[in-house]
């Protein structure tokens, strides 16, 4: 062969050469963008599975929070969204793990605890083969609101301007804004914001207070506490410092604090969950007990449900049209019905549910009077859609677990007259009043320039209490913002002055036996193992 001809063999075996190897670059590129793609479409499937497990768990909290599904309930079923990736779904179930709950003290605390497994199998929507499937196993938390001396949904802010002392648990699920004009003491051993804790005023941030707020620390033996000095969650070192400082006592998110799911406003309205389990029913001038309308002088003493627009509230800058509910007679321990002593009318159930449907022009209230007793021992709540007034000493004598679940709260002292709510502040002189009871109320949010008037003004008074004692026992709940009552809090003639706060967490609530009837529940889900198939 010539030269020329090997020449032609050997360029030939060279391109050979270089399309095999070109061949095969594009091989393991195309094999290496293969396995990129089919990575990047598994980790969207894992992050369909992980974040439908989330979705489910806060599902589960909420529907156990809103009485949707029992405490007992075995399987749970949820289907998660996702928009971003053509709307596939994702299917998680729920399955309960232990038989009985587990009862667990934490200090005072009872808390109701089960662990269930959570399963989310995840298809990809554009590749069925590729399917992942999460696995979280949590720890069901019940939490009964009453055993905590203030429990709040939203932003939770202390700021007397009176010594003040606050002890019991202390919860936030939004932030916390604590400082004083005088001292603030908080004895306890939970004062916990699963946002920031902040020493300051959250309509006033550059307001110096001048007081001091003293915290105890978590420390056996005699009571010690520690000053804030300024020290809060915006500070760098807080984590090391606040652990130091109160060792446990005071915690915020960067701790590890969760929120605590609750029951939402629907639950109070006439068509939601206490409405319908009330054994006691009044709607305007009506009581229904047991699904049966009563009569009045028949079944209950005339004058147990009156109506009055009498009633001005300086705050709402409205009159009110009340349904004002007679405690004392309703029980029958007042009045006659047919000459003859009338039943007690109490709820069986130990649950009263009130409405107003016929205010026109007004706004709708509620009044409670003559509630020094309670007759009914197991206790008494009282749930309405509309703010509740509650007029004069109430559950003090032969103190019964009682509660009271409003739109908000109104207290009016023993000296209350309707006919001087239109008078200026000096003529409506309040005297020592005594309230033994739980409350679940709304509030109106603070903004910069607008204060709500803060813990210290979660109760409305309408009365000149200077230098007068209200004394309060029981717990204070907000879940939600006032939907009725939606008037700015304001201080003053012709609204109120301030009274000393005699005001204390009811230690009887750390016995589940003493707790108000339905009392409402925060659920916390704890993540506790989790694997992946």
């Amino acid at each position: 062969m010539n030269r020329k001809g090997q020449a032609l063999i050997v360029s030939y075996l060279v391109v050979v050469s270089f399309l095999v190897y070109a061949a095969s670059l594009l091989t393991k590129a195309i094999s290496e963008q293969n396995i990129a793609e089919r990575s990047r479409l598994t980790a969207e499937t894992f992050y369909m599975a992980e974040g439908a497990t989330e979705a489910a768990i806060a599902a589960f909290a909420a529907d156990l929070a809103n009485f949707v599904i029992t405490s007992d309930t075995q399987t749970y079923t949820t289907t998660t969204t996702f928009a971003s990736l053509g709307n596939a779904t994702v299917n998680s179930t729920i399955s309960r793990l232990e038989q009985n709950e587990r009862l667990v003290t934490e200090g005072d605390t009872k808390i109701y605890v089960c662990n269930y497994e959570i399963v989310s199998t995840a298809s990809h929507p554009s590749n069925s083969d590729i399917t992942v499937t999460v696995h979280q196993i949590i720890a069901r938390r019940l939490i009964p609101t009453f055993q905590h001396a203030v429990f709040y949904n939203d932003d939770l802010e202390i700021l007397p301007g009176a010594a003040m002392t606050l002890s019991g648990r202390i919860h936030s699920n939004e932030d916390i804004y604590v400082h004083s004009r005088d001292t603030l003491t908080i004895d306890s051993f939970y004062f916990r914001s699963a946002g920031e804790i902040l020493n300051r005023r959250k309509d006033d941030p550059e307001d110096p207070m001048g007081g001091t707020v003293n915290i105890r620390e978590n420390k056996p033996g005699s009571p010690q506490y520690e000053a804030m000095d300024g020290l809060d969650s915006s500070d760098a070192g807080w984590l090391a410092d606040s652990t130091e400082r109160w060792n446990g006592t005071v915690q915020s998110a960067s701790h590890g604090v969760t929120n605590l799911t609750t029951p939402a406003v629907g639950s109070i309205q006439p068509s939601g969950y206490y409405a319908s389990r009330a054994n006691v029913v009044i709607t305007d001038n009506t009581i229904v007990k047991n699904g049966v309308a009563l009569a009045e002088g028949t079944d209950y003493p005339a004058g147990t449900i009156t109506s009055t627009t009498s009633f001005y509230n300086n705050r709402e800058g409205k009159y009110v049209k009340m349904s004002k509910v007679d405690l004392e007679k309703l029980s029958g321990r007042s009045g006659t019905c047919d000459g003859s002593a009338c039943p007690n009318n109490l709820p069986s159930n130990g649950l009263m549910y009130v409405t107003r449907t016929d205010a026109g022009s007004f706004e709708p209230g509620v009044e409670l009077v003559n509630g020094s007793q309670i007759d009914r021992n197991a206790g008494l709540t009282v749930v309405s859609n509309q703010p509740v007034y509650v007029k004069g000493n109430y559950n003090t004598v032969s103190e019964k677990p009682t509660a009271i679940i409003a739109d908000a709260l109104n207290l009016l002292s023993n000296n209350w007259n309707d006919s001087n709510s239109t008078s200026s502040v000096n003529s409506r002189i309040a005297n020592a009043t005594t309230i033994n009871c739980a409350f679940v109320a709304g509030v109106e949010p603070s903004s910069e320039g607008s204060y709500n008037g803060g813990l210290e003004n979660y109760p409305r008074l309408h009365e000149k209490w200077s230098g007068t004692a209200l004394t309060i026992k029981g717990s204070f709940v907000e879940l939600w913002e006032s939907h009725v009552a939606s008037g700015a809090w304001q201080y003053g003639e012709p609204q109120y002055t301030a009274p000393n706060r005699n005001w204390s967490y009811n230690t009887s609530y750390n016995t589940l036996a003493n707790l108000p009837p339905f009392t409402p529940m925060a659920v916390e889900a704890r993540r506790l193992a989790w694997w992946q198939d």
